[in-house]
């Protein structure tokens, strides 16, 4: 991905701090939507006959917001401290159908947009300043896609870790054939796009709520490469090897095509996002 500088220079002004603790979390029912002890959604998080979220299943339940955590989102209390940024893509915090009772990112990306026509990308996401990464990071969000991207070329992002200095970055993609990739634009020797082994014994899932957990370290504060590795429901998927590492300082969450094709048209929910140095969060 390469992010426009019309969106990266308003970010970096934005101030440092941690979010208040997963504002709204007290409020969403266990029932119905919640991973349960081993980390999977439960039957209330299956898909309706139309492939949305059950109207009445209240999103993903209760979350946990970790000590210390850099930020927590649970969709509740407006924009805030994030930037929004959309191109051929609408993204909103949706409170009613298909996610009645509690918010939830809902992200749509338009039909027919091809990157080979110059027609640009068809992606949204929400930006924000944390604190500069030293040697771990860990995200957790869980995520709800109505379907997988319908052609291989096309990577659909969740997240992305970059600098307010536009150095570069990484990001974290699926593919159609359910496996994850790693786009590193770091800027750091050997970076490129990465994507999961084949065959993919464990990717991401259409139709039901996937808890994705991403997690980012290097050796040392100044170390220039270091691995990245992604869990699917609490089991870890795969670990990307030798990945570009900057003292990134945006992270930004949402989903859609840096590199869109004619079948650019996507639905996804994501809630549930939480960010911390300390530790992995878990589904729960």
């Amino acid at each position: 991905m390469r992010f426009k500088a019309t969106w990266l220079l308003p970010v970096a002004l934005l101030a440092l701090g941690a979010m208040p603790a997963c504002s709204g979390d007290d409020d969403k029912p266990d029932a119905g939507g919640s991973p349960d002890g081993g980390g999977n959604p439960d039957g209330g998080g299956n898909p309706d006959g139309g492939g949305n979220p059950n109207p009445g299943d209240g999103g993903t339940g209760t979350a946990q917001c970790p000590s210390g955590a850099l930020l927590c989102e649970t969709f509740e209390s407006g924009v805030g401290a994030w930037e929004v940024s959309k191109d051929n893509a609408t993204i909103e915090v949706d409170g009613t159908k298909p996610h009645t009772g509690n918010g939830a990112l809902h992200i749509v990306t338009r039909d027919g947009i091809d990157e080979r026509q110059n027609e640009g990308q068809a992606i949204a996401r929400w930006s924000r300043v944390i604190a500069p990464f030293e040697t771990q990071l860990f995200v957790r969000a869980h995520v709800f896609m109505k379907d997988l991207p319908q052609v291989f070329g096309q990577m659909g992002t969740y997240f992305v870790l970059s600098t307010s200095s536009i150095e570069g970055g990484i990001e974290l993609q699926v593919i159609s054939d359910r496996g994850f990739a790693l786009d590193d634009w770091s800027s750091r020797t050997g970076q490129g796009w990465n994507r999961q082994d084949t065959p993919v014994n464990l990717g991401m899932s259409a139709g039901r709520w996937v808890c994705l957990e991403w997690e980012v370290r290097r050796p040392t504060k100044t170390s220039t490469h270091g691995n990245t590795s992604v869990y699917v429901d609490g089991a870890l998927a795969f670990n990307f090897l030798d990945i570009g590492m900057r003292n990134y300082d945006v992270f930004a969450v949402g989903y859609g095509f840096v590199h869109p094709l004619d079948k650019s048209a996507s639905e996804t929910w994501i809630d549930n996002v939480a960010v911390s140095t300390q530790k992995r969060i878990g589904c729960e």
